[in-house]
């Protein structure tokens, strides 16, 4: 549930990668000063320039050079952080979750821009999620270069030269432009500072480039893709062709052909799939699709829909030579400027362009100063292509700022060596400890659910939207799991009752945990009942016959229990069993009910202290009773037995003597007569 619409746009784009950003900088630019809004949706507030993040794992540039703010680069644009977490195109509104301390934001728009990109899945290849690198963002390529400098510090320490090599084994899965790309960068990288580093020999480090073809960079023909391939070989990279990776764990690599191959690294340049968002439209039937993208007409417009727009990664954009467009910079930066173009004259009921870019050519670099290129229909390698690479992306960099910098970055780089200072970006962490005073909110009603939370110490309220009390999580409870394995959203509000410490688990981690393991999945699914919202225990309440509802606990209640004296010994209670099987048996000291005895708890004390043992029940770990009083009413005593996710209630008196046991299947019976 979010709140009502709080933001309109005349135009709203999803992406702020190339594609979209181009588009808003082309409306901003056509439209000129105007009351339209125009608004940037994106999951970061920069833009990152990704044919440039090999450089940062090389080192070549800083992480900082290669993102632009979307807010300096889209001026006169409003820009939204957040993720997309419903799209309803017919009514022509999303839902915005914009973070863990916020409510979610309903946003309506006119025209639609969609360019989340790609998304990523690595589920195909077991391990892969688990243990490889990826190259998609700069904390991504910031974390990489961590790990390799890293495993060079590791590697310095250790004497054996076997174990050294092992643990400077890096691996590079995928022979596109991002495989050669990072390749190359690392390869550089080990020859730029191994000197640094007494204790590692020359030819320890060693990077492996695996790619399922049979050249590399098959898309700039077989000449340039054997060039790379000789350019690569001869700077030291081990290159594996028509082999795929079968798994990957944390130390080996398994090839399709058998092949296990020791590596502490692995990064994977592989594994592009539907973006989630572009999925779920599709899974509706709310927009075309064909192989998980959607299918746009040549000027941009998503085919059959008014005012929704496509490009990028996650568009079937057709060339006008035929074919659809590569998944490059170069065609995603101009589609998205001729959907702004598009717009703009939509707006203006003016007639809309196609599509007629082909492509300037194709540019990789392959490190120590040397590229391959396909520009024009002919074909550059060696220190000419490597200059006209850095000439192109330099100029296609978004703000003089950032080209002067990286401009001058690159010249140092040529004079001064590698920086291999050790700077371990931190990353989200699926655990994370809170501390909230007594009265502050934790989550309310209708707020997105993220985490799973438990209680170090202290006590947490839980309320429904009346105000009442549904649970009281105390130290070691927790509480979170309806929402995280149902629809997402919270369905109570949660406040500290008193100074509280709490480790919040991470929804994503929380869900990959209860899918592997079965136990845990039951364990949430019988708690998660205890979080009954006020409708449906009346639906409860009303299924019942009226004479149920208007009686008391004593009244619904079985008054022949088999009950045992705290006084018996462990054996004699097995004789209980046996004469009257029961799962539970409330346990009495003078009468008054002190615990309760489960069956299988008396059987594993026998296995565990001798088939003689001579214990009493109270020397047992007795289950504390769930206890009512004779007078409870039966709509309060299904709401309590509903939220507290037990099934039997022991009814006692008040000097808490016991009287009889209530069940559900007491409730459907009814009073007695």
């Amino acid at each position: 549930m979010s709140e009502t619409s709080s933001r309109h746009f005349d135009i709203a784009i999803i992406g702020g990668g190339f594609a979209g950003v181009s588009c808003a900088q082309q409306v901003l630019k056509r439209l000129g000063p105007t009351h339209l809004r125009v608004g940037v949706i994106a999951s970061e507030n920069h833009m990152v320039f990704q044919p440039m993040l090999p450089e940062v794992v090389g080192g070549s540039l800083s992480p900082q050079h290669v993102v632009n703010p979307i807010r300096m680069i889209c001026k006169g644009a409003d820009v939204l952080k957040g993720a997309v977490t419903t799209l309803d195109l017919g009514n022509r509104v999303l839902t915005l979750d914009g973070g863990r301390f916020s409510s979610n934001v309903s946003v309506s728009f006119d025209h639609l821009m969609l360019a989340p990109g790609a998304g990523v899945d690595l589920s195909r290849i077991p391990g892969m999620s688990e243990h490889a690198y990826l190259m998609r963002t700069v904390g991504d390529a910031m974390k990489l270069r961590a790990a390799i400098i890293s495993r060079m510090e590791e590697a310095n320490l250790i004497n054996k030269a076997q174990q050294r090599k092992d643990m400077l084994s890096f691996f590079v899965v995928g022979g596109g432009y991002s495989g050669v790309e990072t390749a190359g960068q690392i390869q550089d990288l080990i020859a730029g500072v191994r000197r640094y580093y007494d204790n590692i020999d020359e030819g320890e480090a060693t990077v492996t480039l695996i790619h399922s073809g049979d050249r590399l960079l098959g898309m700039l023909g077989e000449k340039l893709g054997n060039y790379t391939g000789a350019c690569l070989a001869k700077m030291g990279v081990n290159l594996v062709f028509n082999k795929r990776v079968r798994a990957v764990t944390a130390r080996t690599v398994q090839l399709n052909d058998g092949t296990m191959i020791t590596s502490h690294l692995v990064v994977c340049t592989v594994g592009n799939a539907p973006h989630p968002l572009i999925k779920e439209l599709g899974a509706t039937g709310a927009v075309p699709l064909e192989r998980g993208k959607l299918v746009v007409e040549a000027t941009g417009r998503v085919k059959g829909l008014e005012k929704v727009w496509s490009a990028g990664d996650c568009a079937m954009f057709p060339k006008s030579d035929g074919g659809c467009c590569p998944e490059t910079a170069q065609f995603a930066m101009r589609q998205g400027a001729l959907i702004g173009d598009n717009i703009v004259a939509s707006l203006r009921e003016k007639p809309l362009k196609p599509f007629t870019f082909t492509g300037l050519g194709e540019l990789a670099t392959i490190g120590h100063r040397k590229a391959v290129a396909m520009v024009m229909g002919l074909r550059f390698s060696g220190l000419l292509a490597w200059f006209m690479w850095r000439s192109v992306y330099l100029m296609k960099l978004p703000g003089l700022d950032r080209k002067l910098r990286v401009m001058a970055e690159w010249t140092f780089e040529m004079f001064f060596p590698r920086d291999i200072n050790l700077l371990t970006p931190s990353f989200s962490s699926p655990l994370g400890e809170m501390h909230l005073e007594a009265g502050d909110s934790l989550f309310r009603c209708g707020e997105p659910a993220q985490s799973l939370y438990a209680v170090k110490k202290g006590c947490v309220e839980i309320t429904d939207a009346n105000g009442q009390l549904v649970k009281s999580a105390g130290t070691g409870e927790h509480f979170g799991e309806r929402a995280l394995m149902g629809d997402g959203i919270w369905r109570f509000d949660a406040t500290a009752k008193e100074p509280s410490e709490l480790v919040a688990i991470d929804g994503g981690t929380f869900k990959t945990l209860v899918k592997s393991i079965g136990s845990l999945e039951a364990l949430f699914k019988s708690t998660a009942q205890q979080y009954h919202l006020p409708e449906e225990i009346q639906r409860t309440v009303d299924a019942i016959s009226e004479s149920t509802r208007l009686a008391t606990a004593a009244d619904v209640m079985t008054q022949d229990v088999a009950a045992l004296d705290a006084s018996i010994c462990v054996q004699d209670a097995v004789e209980e069993f046996q004469r009257r099987p029961h799962s539970t048996y409330p346990v009495t000291e003078d009468g008054k009910v002190i615990g309760l005895l489960r069956r299988s708890v008396a059987y594993d004390w026998l296995k565990n202290h001798g088939l003689t043992c001579r214990d009493g029940l109270k020397d047992l770990p007795l289950t504390t009773p769930f206890c009512v009083r004779g007078n409870t009413l039966v709509p309060e005593l299904i709401q309590t037995l509903m939220r507290t996710g037990v099934s039997k209630a022991v009814v006692v008196d008040a000097d808490h003597r016991l009287l009889g046991m209530v069940t559900v299947f007491d409730l459907l019976k009814g009073p007695r007569p």
